[in-house]
């Protein structure tokens, strides 16, 4: 493991124990995302927001298994497609915002945080978020 995967992997445990869901943790992650602009806001107003919150942390696992492997897995093919032009049509640079929501969520509930677990979460995200941006442009079949 090199070390910004200890780094990233110690924060996620601080934050969500062995990946355990954590409501405190996906509470202010959409309280900070949906004000993080007007389109994120009118794009989730009639949203189930208790099933969303449970498609995060599913995601999430997706997101983090692509980092790991570096290769797409049925279920981040589906997150691709339901995010896609086809779909839910969320543009790339939507994703930045959803980033730094992430990391503020982050940055607030995890006690150990600095600038370096800031760039191991950027790092082990990037990825995943890189192909969802690109499967964009390039819908999965």
């Amino acid at each position: 493991m090199d070390p910004y995967d200890k780094v990233f992997a110690e924060s996620y445990i601080r934050i969500l124990g062995q990946g355990a869901y954590n409501p405190k943790f996906v509470e202010r992650f959409y309280d900070l995302f949906l004000a993080s602009s007007s389109e994120i806001a009118e794009r989730f107003a009639n949203t189930d927001m208790s099933r969303q919150k449970t498609m995060l942390h599913d995601s999430f696992t997706s997101l983090l298994d692509f980092a790991r492997h570096k290769q797409a897995s049925p279920q981040m093919e589906v997150l691709a497609r339901v995010h896609g032009p086809k779909a839910h049509n969320i543009p790339p640079k939507l994703y930045e915002l959803w980033l730094d929501s992430l990391l503020q969520t982050v940055a607030e509930l995890d006690p150990g945080f600095n600038r370096e677990v800031e760039l191991a979460w950027r790092l082990t995200l990037a990825p995943g978020i890189t192909y969802l941006q690109y499967a964009y442009t390039h819908p999965v079949e």
